[in-house]
């Protein structure tokens, strides 16, 4: 009984964040005309939503804290172009973004926005930083790549709550890699994937040490355009999501590997959710026995919601409408939301 009572609680106080719109949607906040929303991040110890992006006709970014559809505080960082967002289980808020001069940093916020520290990522003149994670050590870890003289180097830098840096390493994948996505596991080891160009993209997975050692790797060569884009862990095992090419220019479909602890492939899925056009993963979420992603087809240029589920069988496939513009899939509790903007108000939909 006393289950039941706090579960009931606890679906009064997720009901009472959101002002719903449908069954299924649900409006968080609504912005001034002026701001640009491009990524959300949300804190259930203090049942607030984190939104950045930035201001129109000017050189600035925002950071504002919301509750209930209201505004709760907000801070502006000049110069500064906000590229991702994350919270993590202590209330504190990190960003990612490029001076306008140029330069590449991460800083660290408080729950009422107050900057803690930033500390500024250099390896050349010419970085990309296309990922990082979180740590309940509230260590921060990224990756990215140096682009030049037609090749590229992977780079990875972790810090320790301070904003110090603990340790870095380049890492020569390929003759030209793009890596995408990083993941942490509860032992402290690092998952990566991405593609790598030595004739055409094959798609790589990495299974690193804490001290970005090399404890195993994984490539996939289809025979012409591969390469990851989402990862996911269920138990020990790791689930790699990406895209793979046919002949055809620019008609892929999605490919799933599952990995053992030890590297080894357990299971591989090809499907093709566009039913015939060209399929790309913008976003790959787990939550529970069921998967979730954000389908591109770039063919058409629609996209959808999909929801699948143990072997990748398609359980549901809901187009998104034109003039609604996903953001990310969010795990709120046990339940999994797309988060999308419209004429400036931004909303969830469960899925």
């Amino acid at each position: 009984m006393k289950q039941i009572i706090s579960a009931m609680i606890l679906g009064v106080i997720l009901f009472s964040n959101f002002f719903v719109i449908s069954a299924d949607d649900s409006s968080i906040y609504k912005l001034d005309e002026s701001y640009i929303v491009n990524d959300v991040s949300f804190d259930l110890r203090v049942d607030s939503f984190y939104l950045t992006g930035g201001i129109r006709d000017s050189r600035d970014s925002f950071i504002i804290k919301s509750q209930h559809g209201q505004f709760l505080n907000e801070n502006i960082i000049e110069d500064f172009k906000v590229s991702k967002i994350f919270t993590d289980n202590y209330s504190s808020t990190y960003v990612l973004g490029r001076s306008v001069y140029g330069d590449i940093y991460i800083m660290r916020f408080t729950s009422g926005l107050n900057k803690r520290w930033e500390y500024k990522i250099k390896f050349s003149d010419m970085d990309l930083v296309s990922d990082f994670t979180v740590n309940d050590n509230q260590e921060v870890t990224l990756i990215g790549y140096s682009y030049h003289n037609r090749k590229s180097n992977t780079f990875l830098l972790k810090l320790n709550r301070f904003g110090n840096k603990i340790t870095e390493k380049i890492i020569d994948i390929g003759p030209f890699e793009r890596p995408r996505k990083i993941l942490e596991n509860s032992e402290g080891n690092f998952y990566i994937t991405g593609e790598s160009k030595i004739k055409d993209y094959d798609m790589f997975v990495y299974k690193l040490t804490s001290d970005f050692e090399i404890l195993w790797s994984h490539y996939f060569d289809h025979g012409w355009e591969d390469g990851g884009l989402g990862l996911a862990l269920i138990d020990e095992e790791l689930v790699a999501a990406g895209y793979s090419g046919e002949d055809d220019w620019f008609v892929f479909d999605t490919v799933f590997f599952v990995y053992s602890p030890d590297g080894n492939v357990s299971s591989f899925t090809r499907e093709n959710y566009s039913e015939g056009g060209s399929d790309w993963i913008l976003d790959f979420k787990i939550n529970g026995d069921n998967y979730y992603a954000i389908l591109w087809d770039v063919l058409t240029e629609n996209q959808y919601t999909l929801k699948l589920d143990s072997d990748f069988e398609l359980l549901s496939k809901n187009q998104i409408k034109r003039d609604e513009t996903p953001i990310k899939l969010m795990n709120i509790e046990e339940e999994t939301y797309l988060l999308y903007k419209k004429d400036n108000r931004i909303y969830l939909r469960a899925l």
